[in-house]
């Protein structure tokens, strides 16, 4: 019998949803209209056949980008994903046979990853009324932790962190020698960064995205970003060419018109989002508040499921809570007339018996 992994071997992984074209996507906290037709203009008339037959490279892009967050080339490398660069992070920093902490419910990857590495997963969790005490977590940073991740904002619960609260665990971090990640997803959504703590911690790793605001999820392009000798570790372990062409493009275009675009996609966001929480409080739902593009709904009447599958029927995606967050609609905030469509089909779904 030929060699397999067997950490790989035991592995069951199912695919992601796909034929979801065609629906009304309020699902995996996507911009359903994505990019305004003014920029996709801009960045797909630079995409040629010549264009497409060249190796990518990232430097130029890397360095706009870095300059946009205010950082240098140095503290960035650009991964397929931020989901991809979560890997490389546990990988590289992960220590088999230790933990990695972190709070549940998150996002489902780092666990993943943590099996993949051999190490032991250690969740935190939310009280009953789905606040998160940040002194619990920091107390089970041990000798055995390797690794300690935050989602900020936490998805799908949509708290934030604070700043001093995130000091705290990187230094009690630091303390054992464990790395902090940071994962900035839904920044922009949220404004607030821990970007201007990675020259004062050498622990701290932050991870980021173009999938979720700026609305490109299809072209893969994430980032990690830390201090020098970080990124350098990350660099050794990361493949060469991995971010293409067609993203590069679109990341330069969106990084060249960042003021126009980032006005654009918030009056949208925060106009959709201000109606949404309109119509739940007059139509008295009880809602778990939220800094993120996703909120999660209490029904009133009939079950998540059967709410989830009867929206599906009138073309409108959701996600159905699960774990944690079971009992809960998982709805992605955007424009007013998805949100507006959403509301009124919940309406006419969620009745009394």
């Amino acid at each position: 019998m030929y060699y397999i992994n067997p950490v790989i071997k035991d592995f069951i992984r199912t695919n992601q949803p796909e034929n979801r074209g065609g629906y009304i996507r309020l699902d995996q906290n996507e911009n359903p209209d994505g990019l305004p037709k003014w920029l996709f203009k801009k960045a797909i008339k630079r995409i040629t056949p010549s264009y497409l037959s060249l190796y990518p490279e990232e430097i130029e892009f890397t360095a706009k980008y870095a300059h946009l967050l205010g950082l240098k080339y140095e503290n960035i490398t650009l991964t397929d994903g931020s989901v991809v660069a979560m890997g490389y992070v546990v990988k590289v920093f992960g220590e088999s046979r230790k933990k990695l902490l972190c709070v549940t419910p998150t996002f489902g990857m780092y666990k993943v990853y943590a099996d993949m590495q051999q190490m032991e997963t250690e969740f935190v969790h939310y009280k009953d009324d789905y606040t998160f005490n940040i002194d619990e977590l920091i107390k089970r940073i041990d000798e055995r932790t390797s690794l300690i991740s935050l989602v900020n904002p936490n998805m799908p619960i949509g708290n934030v962190y604070l700043q001093e609260d995130i000091i705290r665990v990187i230094e009690k971090a630091k303390e054992v020698n464990a790395m902090v990640i940071i994962d900035e997803a839904y920044h922009y959504f949220y404004e607030k960064s821990s970007i201007n703590l990675i020259d004062r911690y050498d622990n701290l790793i932050i991870l980021r995205t173009f999938s979720k605001f700026l609305s490109i999820p299809g072209l893969r392009m994430g980032a990690v970003i830390s201090n020098q000798k970080n990124i350098q570790y990350v660099k050794n372990y990361k493949p060469h060419y991995t971010v293409n062409n067609v993203a590069l493009t679109f990341g330069e275009t969106i990084v060249d018109n960042f003021d126009r675009l980032y006005g654009d996609l918030q009056k949208k966001f925060k106009d959709g989002k201000k109606a949404l929480l309109k119509a739940l409080d007059e139509a008295a739902y009880s809602y778990i508040p939220t800094e993120g593009c996703f909120i999660c709904i209490r029904p009133k009447h009939k079950t998540a499921e059967y709410i989830t599958e009867e929206l599906k029927k009138q073309n409108i995606l959701i996600f159905c809570g699960k774990g944690d967050s079971a009992g809960f609609l998982r709805v992605t905030i955007w424009d007013r007339k998805y949100m507006k469509l959403f509301i009124s089909t919940l309406l006419e779904i969620d009745i009394e018996n």
